[in-house]
């Protein structure tokens, strides 16, 4: 950092050190709207210093944009004039998880951050800009799919100007939901970043507040069944506004692994209908498990463990009824008793709790799809013959992950290159169009930004998806 700039952060620091003496000493708790209260989101400190109007992100870094989804408190996906999907993870913060781990303040942040951007698009402006002082193309973070990004928005006007334009990162500092990270790319909100944080916590904000989460579940595991919760997610499909009893709940369950796609693991499991004589019937329950963004062990998704598994549920708008939170040690012998861990290989699980894999021809799985059946959600599905890819049923993809629908009416979601030959991988929806494609996956369920649900196949690798020749 220049000196300049760490000598103005250190000034700015000691004042609020100051500041929270003198209110101690006065016998008042400081409170947002006080005397020395800082408005640093709206008194002019911080403005957009590039003219969003007319400008595309992708080519100038900035641009004004459509709210796709608000993922978490610092991460966000705007849909862009061309249509792309624009990935933002928020520059300058980083406050704590509320989607692959589950921390304190976590949804409490992530709350925050879709309230207001649910209301900038309802009713304001959103721009996104890079983290950069000059127009020019941006440049993604380290996942290579995200862009680090300042998110401007405007509450009330639409089309606001940029004069007229509030940083959100910096109001989610201010508010107390996130520390300070990484600001040096923009050496000129520097200081009123570093300000803003030693406000919040000199006003004992949130996640300085030295209080516990409201929203956080600070109690123990319980042991919850699968088909339990398949329960509850189908009265959530019949009735949007069914509230999941589970919905926050920490919970330990067991089941297959029946699919690993995207960070996203599938488990499964068989629930009999009369427990001494499983052959009288009975049903199959399921869940996805959000793994975070980095690579979990192989040994959890390896297809046809038996796993047992602590997490947090969660009733997420974006991604449907699901848990994350999970942690996976890297290796067997630091397993603690809340960690994941393996009840039996895949190679040595040849009884009762074998994968089960649903078996349909594509008219079957259409009238399953038509009939909204939960009979396989989220478990191991084999489509039986070949179906056509229409081209007329149009795609959507962003960032490699595409969706092809196929003439029984439903879809596929394929979230890796498709390795065609061991030399040539197709990542293109046009390469699959036309074609006739027999696919193996998890029957999964996807909620659209409409609010209606749709059906798709979802492969764990190439080897689920035959082309016929």
């Amino acid at each position: 950092m220049k000196l300049k700039y760490f000598i103005g952060s250190l000034l700015i620091a000691l004042f609020g050190a100051v500041t929270a003496v003198t209110a101690t000493s006065c016998g008042a708790e400081p409170t947002i709207g006080d005397a020395n209260w800082v408005d640093y989101v709206k008194n002019g400190t911080v403005k957009l210093g590039l003219d969003h109007k007319n400008r595309s992100f992708w080519t100038d870094g900035v641009e004004e944009v459509t709210l796709k989804s608000s993922i978490d408190g610092d991460t966000a996906h705007f849909t862009t004039s061309t249509g792309a999907t624009l990935k933002a993870r928020f520059y300058g913060v980083n406050t704590p998880e509320s989607t692959g781990e589950i921390q304190e303040y976590g949804k409490e942040a992530s709350n925050f951050t879709k309230k207001k951007l649910e209301e900038a698009a309802k009713n304001g402006t959103i721009v996104v800009s890079s983290a950069q002082s000059s127009y020019g193309t941006p440049n993604p973070d380290s996942t290579g799919s995200r862009y680090v990004s300042l998110v401007w928005i405007n509450l009330d006007t639409k089309n606001a100007d940029r004069d007229h334009l509030y940083l959100l990162n910096l109001w989610i500092v201010q508010e107390g939901y996130s520390w300070v990270k990484n600001v040096n790319d923009m050496p000129e909100y520097v200081d009123t970043f570093i300000a803003a944080e030693n406000q919040a916590k000199n006003y004992k904000l949130n996640l300085f507040s030295g209080k516990p989460a409201p929203l956080f579940n600070y109690g123990s595991y319980e042991d919850t069944s699968l088909l339990d919760i398949k329960h509850e997610v189908e009265e959530t499909l019949k009735d949007p506004d069914h509230v999941n009893r589970f919905n926050g709940s920490k919970c330990r369950v067991v089941g297959t692994v029946a699919g690993y796609s995207n960070n996203i693991l599938y488990i499964q499991n068989f629930y009999a209908d009369d427990p001494d004589d499983p052959t009288k019937g009975g049903e199959y329950a399921s869940l996805n498990i959000f793994c975070g963004m980095t690579t979990i062990p192989v040994r959890f998704y390896t297809i046809n463990t038996y796993i047992e598994i602590c997490g947090v549920c969660t009733d997420s708008e974006n991604f449907g009824f699901q848990m994350s939170g999970v942690h996976f040690p890297k290796t067997s012998s630091s397993t603690g008793p809340d960690d994941a861990r393996v009840i039996i290989k895949a190679e040595d699980n040849t009884g009762e709790f074998s994968l089960h894999r649903f078996e349909y021809t594509a008219a079957e799985l259409q009238s399953k799809v038509e009939a909204k059946s939960t009979e396989a959600l989220n478990c191991a599905i084999q489509v039986t013959d070949f179906v056509e890819v229409k081209k007329d049923r149009g795609y959507t993809s962003e960032d490699g992950d595409i969706t092809i629908y196929t003439a029984a009416g439903w879809g596929i979601y394929i979230t890796f290159g498709y390795q065609a030959t061991e030399v040539d991988v197709y990542d293109n929806h046009t390469y699959f169009q036309g074609k006739k494609i027999k696919v193996a996956g998890v029957m999964g369920i996807h909620k659209t930004t409409s609010g209606s649900y749709q059906w798709q196949v979802i492969p764990s690798n190439s080897a689920d998806i035959q082309l016929m020749d």
